[in-house]
C-alpha cells in the first residue's frame, strides 16, 4: 500500500496501479487489458480513488498524486512491460 496523503486512507495496490496508468494517458479498456481486469473492475477502482483523494474526476486525481511524492512514488513502482514502449508511468 501507498503511504497517505495528509492522513487519508491509503491506495491499495491495485488502486496505485490503475491511477499510473491514468497518469499514463491510459482509457479504461487500455487500463483493463493491461492490468488483465474488467473495465468495471477499473471504474471501481478509479471510484476508490477518487473518494480517498477526494477529487471528482482523473485529471484531479493525478494532478493530486503528482503534488505528493508518496503516492507519485508508489505510482512509478508499476510499469506494464506491454505498454512501456508506448507510455511512459512517472512523475
Amino acid at each position: 500500500m501507498s503511504r497517505c496523503i495528509a492522513g487519508q486512507e491509503p491506495l491499495t495496490t491495485t488502486e496505485g496501479r490503475v491511477l499510473a496508468l491514468v497518469d499514463g494517458g491510459l482509457s479504461n479498456r487500455e487500463i483493463a487489458v493491461a492490468l488483465s481486469i474488467t473495465v468495471g473492475t477499473v471504474k471501481c477502482n478509479l471510484h476508490r480513488v477518487y473518494e480517498k483523494l477526494h477529487v471528482t474526476n482523473r485529471l484531479q486525481a493525478v494532478a493530486l498524486a503528482r503534488e505528493h511524492r508518496d503516492v507519485a512514488a508508489s505510482m512509478t513502482a508499476y510499469s506494464a512491460p506491454v505498454l512501456a514502449s508506448k507510455f511512459v508511468i512517472g512523475p
